[in-house]
C-alpha cells in the first residue's frame, strides 16, 4: 500500500508482485512472514554471540591494540607485537604521566595509532583523514586503553547493541547485561597495576604542568572531609608550596578546617618513612614481612581466628541441616508428618541454610582479603628494598609506592601541637610508623592560638 500512496511502481520478482498490474492480496501476508523471518534470524544470531561470549570466546572484528587473533583459533587471543607498547604506556601511567603526555611520546617516537595499524594490517579506515598522520595520538585514545579491562586477561562481551533488527544503530547496553569471563587469554598488566593505574588516569591534569613542584598532584588528601587538597605557592617566600583543604578554601571554615602542610614538610616526611621501610626490607626481608604482617593482624584485632571458627560452624550446620532436610522428606513420603508440617518445617530449614551460606561466603571474602594481604606485603617488600640511598622523593617513586597522603588537622596532644599524617602505599595501605602509631608532620610551627583553645597557655 505505501508504494502506491507515493505514485511508485513496485516490482517482486520471485513474489510475482507488480504494483501497476493491480493489488496482491497475498503481498501483505509475505511482508509478515517475512518480518518474522528477520526476527528470527536476528534472534538466534544474538543468542550464538551470547553463547560464544560465555564460552570467553572473543568475538570482535579486530583484536584490541597489543593483541592479534590466534592463527590456530581466531577466537582467540594472543599478544602481538604491539604489547610492549601497552605495557609501557601501563608503566608510564602508573609513574604519574598524563594520558597526553603519553600521547606526546608515543608520536615523538613514531608509534603508530590503533586506526593506523588496522589500516596497514586490515585495510580498515583507508578513506579515514585521521590515518593520514599515522602517528597522531590522542589522549582519549590512550585513556580507553588504559581502562579497557581485556588487557587484565578477561573478555567483557555484550557491551553495545542495535535497537531492533530494523534499526542498526548501537547503543549501550546496562553493565547488569554485560558478560565478563577471566583468564581468557594472556593478560599483559596484573590487576594491581591496572588498578592503581585507573585510579591515576581519574585525576585531572594539565596538558603542561603550571608548577613542577607539585609532583603530589592528586595524592593529597584532607582527612577533615575527605576530598583531594589543592596545591599553592607564591613568589618571594622560603616554602615552595603549600597543600591546603580544597573546600576550606572555596567555602571557608563553614564546611572544613585549613589542613595546611607545606611541601617540605610531605617531602622530609614521606623521605624518612620510606627509607624506614627500606632500611628494613635490605636488612631482613622476612622479618620485614614478619613485622608488616603482624600489624596487618592487630589491624583485624584477631578477628581472623574468629572468622575461620565461624566458618568451620557454618559448614557444620549446613551438613546438619541437610541431614534434617532428607530426613523429613522420608518423614512426608512415609506419612509420618502432613504435607502441610512438612512445607512449614522444611521452609524454616531452608531460610536458615540460605542465610547461613551468604553469612559463609561474607566471612570467606574476608579470610581470601586477608590471604591476598600476605602476598601484596611480599610485593611491596620488593619494591621498597631498592630505595635504601635515596635522597629525594622523585615522582617515579612517589607513583610507584603510594597510593594516597591523607592529611589530618592540628590537635594538642600533652602540650605538643602535632599534625597526623597517613601515608597509604600500594598493596599494604596505611602502617603508620614502626610502632603502628600514625606519622607525624615534622617542623610544626607554634600556634599560639591553638594552644590557648586547649588550655596550655
Amino acid at each position: 500500500m505505501v508504494f502506491p500512496e507515493h505514485d511508485t511502481r513496485f516490482i517482486a520478482i520471485n513474489d510475482n508482485v507488480d504494483t501497476a498490474k493491480g493489488d496482491n492480496e497475498f503481498a501483505p501476508f509475505k511482508n509478515i512472514i517475512n518480518e518474522w523471518y528477520a526476527k528470527d534470524c536476528s534472534r538466534k544470531v544474538k543468542s550464538a554471540f551470547r553463547t560464544k561470549a560465555l564460552n570467553g570466546e572473543y568475538t570482535g572484528g579486530y583484536p584490541a591494540y597489543g593483541y592479534m587473533k590466534d592463527p590456530l583459533d581466531h577466537h582467540h587471543l594472543i599478544p602481538s607485537e604491539h604489547a610492549p607498547i601497552v605495557q609501557r604506556m601501563f608503566q608510564m601511567a602508573l609513574k604519574g604521566t598524563s594520558c597526553f603526555h603519553i600521547a606526546k611520546t608515543l608520536e615523538t617516537e613514531q608509534v603508530p595509532t590503533p586506526r593506523a595499524y588496522l589500516m596497514n594490517e586490515y585495510g580498515k579506515y583507508i578513506a579515514n583523514d585521521r590515518v593520514k598522520h599515522p602517528y597522531a595520538w590522542a589522549k582519549g585514545t590512550v585513556y580507553r586503553i588504559l581502562s579497557n579491562p581485556i588487557y587484565l586477561g578477561k573478555l567483557v562481551s555484550l557491551r553495545y547493541q542495535t535497537k531492533s533488527f530494523k534499526d542498526k544503530r548501537i547503543v549501550p547496553r546496562p553493565e547488569s547485561d554485560w558478560i565478563t569471563v577471566d583468564d581468557t587469554h594472556e593478560p599483559l598488566v596484573d590487576q594491581a597495576t591496572f588498578d592503581t593505574v585507573q585510579e591515576r588516569i581519574k585525576i585531572k591534569q594539565p596538558a603542561t604542568w603550571e608548577n613542577s613542584n607539585n609532583i603530589f598532584r592528586g595524592l593529597m588528601i584532607c582527612g577533615g572531609c575527605n576530598t583531594r587538597m589543592v596545591f599553592s605557592s607564591r613568589t618571594g617566600r622560603k616554602s615552595l608550596g603549600h597543600f591546603c583543604c580544597n573546600k576550606h578554601r572555596r567555602y571557608g571554615g563553614t564546611e572544613c578546617s585549613n589542613h595546611y602542610i607545606t611541601l617540605e614538610q610531605v617531602r622530609e616526611l614521606l623521605l624518612c618513612d620510606i627509607r624506614a621501610h627500606a632500611s628494613l626490607a635490605a636488612a631482613d626481608k622476612d622479618k620485614y614481612i614478619e613485622y608488616l604482617m603482624n600489624l596487618s593482624e592487630q589491624e583485624w584485632n584477631g578477628e581472623k581466628d574468629s572468622y575461620q571458627k565461624e566458618v568451620i560452624e557454618c559448614q557444620r550446620r549446613l551438613g546438619a541441616l541437610e541431614t534434617i532436610l532428607k530426613k523429613l522428606y522420608e518423614d512426608r513420603v512415609f506419612g509420618i508428618i502432613s504435607d502441610e508440617r512438612y512445607m512449614s518445617m522444611s521452609a524454616d530449614y531452608e531460610g536458615e541454610a540460605e542465610k547461613l551460606k551468604a553469612r559463609c561466603t561474607e566471612l570467606q571474602d574476608a579470610l581470601n582479603t586477608f590471604t591476598k594481604q600476605t602476598s601484596d606485603v611480599k610485593r611491596f617488600a620488593e619494591l621498597v628494598e631498592a630505595y635504601t640511598d635515596i635522597t629525594d622523593v622523585t615522582e617515579e617513586l612517589l607513583h610507584t609506592l603510594v597510593d594516597k597522603i591523607v592529611v589530618h588537622e592540628k590537635e594538642v596532644i600533652d602540650g605538643e601541637i602535632i599534625m597526623k599524617v597517613d601515608i597509604y602505599y600500594r598493596f599494604i595501605g596505611n602502617v603508620g610508623d614502626e610502632h603502628g602509631e600514625a606519622l607525624k608532620a615534622p617542623r610544626i610551627r607554634r600556634n599560639t592560638k591553638l594552644l590557648m583553645e586547649a588550655g596550655v597557655l
